[in-house]
């Protein structure tokens, strides 16, 4: 699955038996990649490691670069430190220290004289043992009825770490919280590896309870790894956080560690690597899809990114402080969505990410579903919001009513009667939070999800319109004016349908994007998700229409006569829903 270009950039031949590297007469390689650069800026700011060295294990005739890159007005800076031939059939050991350098990441390239045999190659830092940090890593990930995942990354953790030879295996905790019940001790228990069946209280529950058992365990732990169970992790990513806290300056003990989300079905493409939360968009990912295939984008993305207050780690890859969790208490019970970035924000985490920390995971597109992305997270968010002064600058309900009205406008009624219940839910106060049972609640919330067919029920669908699905289309100008006018000043003529056109079936993208070309001036159009080949028809009905207006009224009117009241309820059970009382009550746990 994994792409070559994010561990090396050229040709050879990689035996995964022996572990070798293959190159042949004329071949070469840059290891100016994500995974196998070092990112010497990072190290040097966060850590107290005062030299860098590289360490190339290998036989035959080669010429071997040593090179530093960086950028230079966004452009790729390539800095040649020493180029030398080293001629020998023999199996040796190569060694450079690098300059005192800048550089942003430090690379090596290779070139075979004769056939080359790489048998090992790594980065050292020079440091006094005397600053060393004692660390021990807490691995908590939650799991339900997802043993494909699950299975397969204990196994990977057993085998790569835990029975490897590397100082963190004698550091390292592994709490697998099993809120499906359908996991087999005797597949998941070995030493430093724990099995705790949970009831099903979603994400926020398992966290909650793998920070708890963390809290209890006999060797403590200075630090817990949050992570998802449908991924798919890399070893050295968890060896490569240890190391990295082992050296870490006094200054930075409180950061986060993030891990970067690069996408299971595009493994060279990076979906986020810490998030944001803004006024029009909600969440959206700090930095750029970067292509890890292009050595520029590699840079870039460890050369540091944009400073922003509401910055938040996502929990498939987030290593805590203990003494964070001690201090800031555990998970709010939102069940999914929306526990992660109010933990970063109450804690006013600050963050450290580096390239090679990563994971993982499937495009959120693929997992899309109105019960979670629409319900549990503008129900989550308003309590975040209205429990706390977390998220400064962010009207968290305006952004739910810019959703909406998109929404309405768009014939999503079923995403809407979602909107609407997450408003009606969270207006009735903490208790409830409290009380409901988030698994039959998801269930239910699913049910209301628009039904959608697959794409080959609907032949009259062209292709060219499916791989089209997300751009817009040049209308002729005076339609385009009237399909404005229908949108903004009629809802999409849900108030004067004479507006809009009755012939035609525009093929629209189906997830949060507002495509007016195809949207607007419309009675009818085709939502598609071009991930799953899924489609559905909307159709404007306007007693539809009017029943969710109404409705939407009247919890406007109830949200504004009890903000005040609601403020006051959420805040005095804030502290207690993130206690470990509660938790300890809601979990059942004695």
């Amino acid at each position: 699955m994994l792409c070559k270009d994010l561990f090396y950039r050229g040709t050879g031949f990689n035996d995964r038996l022996s572990g070798a590297f293959t190159l042949y007469p004329g071949q070469s390689i840059d290891l100016l990649t994500y995974l196998n650069a070092c990112s010497w800026s990072s190290w040097k700011q966060y850590t107290s490691a005062t030299a860098v060295s590289f360490h190339l294990i290998v036989s035959g005739d080669l010429e071997i670069t040593y090179t530093g890159n960086s950028l230079e007005y966004m452009e790729l800076k390539r800095t040649e430190f020493a180029s030398c031939t080293e001629l020998s059939e023999d199996k040796r050991e190569l060694v450079y220290r690098y300059p005192d350098n800048n550089e942003t990441l430090l690379g090596a390239e290779i070139s075979a004289l004769s056939t080359v045999i790489i048998h090992e190659g790594y980065f050292t830092v020079t440091i006094d043992e005397s600053v060393l940090n004692d660390i021990r890593i807490s691995i908590a990930t939650t799991t339900c009825r997802k043993e494909a995942y699950i299975l397969k990354n204990i196994e990977l953790i057993k085998r790569e770490i835990l029975e490897g030879d590397d100082d963190i295996k004698d550091h390292l905790d592994l709490h697998v919280v099993d809120n499906g019940n359908t996991l087999d001790a005797s597949q998941v228990v070995a030493d430093h590896v724990y099995l705790h069946p949970n009831p099903n209280t979603g994400g926020s529950g398992g966290f909650a309870r793998g920070m708890i058992e963390t809290l209890h365990q006999k060797t403590p732990a200075t630090h817990i790894l949050l992570m998802d169970d449908d991924v798919l992790i890399l070893p050295e990513s968890i060896k490569r956080t240890y190391h990295l806290l082992r050296l870490i300056r006094s200054e930075y003990s409180d950061r986060f560690i993030n891990g970067a989300m690069l996408r299971y079905e595009k493994p060279n493409e990076q979906h986020e690597d810490l998030g944001t939360i803004s006024q029009g968009v909600l969440f959206e990912p700090l930095k750029p899809a970067f292509d890890h295939s292009d050595p520029l984008d590699v840079v870039k993305c460890a050369g540091g990114y944009y400073n922003n207050p509401i910055t938040y780690a996502a929990w498939w890859y987030c290593c805590i402080p203990m003494g964070v969790v001690k201090k800031n208490g555990l998970p709010m019970p939102f069940f999914v969505r929306g526990d992660d970035s109010e933990y970063s924000l109450r804690c006013k985490a600050k963050f450290i990410s580096m390239n090679g920390i990563c994971l993982w995971h499937l495009g959120f597109a693929l997992k899309f579903s109105a019960a979670m992305d629409i319900y549990q997270q503008f129900r989550n968010l308003h309590i975040a919001e209205i429990s706390s002064d977390i998220m400064p600058g962010i009207n968290m309900h305006d952004i739910y009513k810019a959703f909406f009205h998109n929404d309405i406008r768009k014939f999503n009624y079923c995403a809407c009667d979602l909107y609407l219940k997450s408003m009606e839910d969270f207006l009735k106060g903490p208790d409830f939070l409290e009380s409901c049972d988030g698994e039959a609640l998801l269930k239910e919330n699913n049910s209301l999800c628009e039904k959608t067919v697959p794409l080959s029920e609907h032949p009259e669908i062209s292709v060219h319109e499916i791989r089209d699905v997300y751009a817009e289309q040049m209308t002729p100008f005076f339609r385009r004016i009237r399909g404005r006018i229908a949108w903004s000043l009629f809802d999409n003529g849900h108030k004067f349908p004479a507006l809009l056109k009755a012939s035609g079936l525009p093929v629209a993208a189906f997830d949060f994007s507002v495509q007016l070309s195809k949207m607007a001036g419309f009675r009818r159009y085709a939502s598609v998700n071009p991930y799953t080949n899924m489609v559905s028809i909307r159709e404007m009905d306007r007693d539809r229409y009017r029943s969710i207006m109404k409705k939407f009224k009247i919890l406007e009117k109830e949200y504004k006569k009890n903000k005040n009241r609601l403020k006051d309820e959420y805040r005095k059970k804030y502290s207690y829903f993130r206690s470990e009382e509660f938790w300890t009550k809601y979990l059942g746990l004695r």
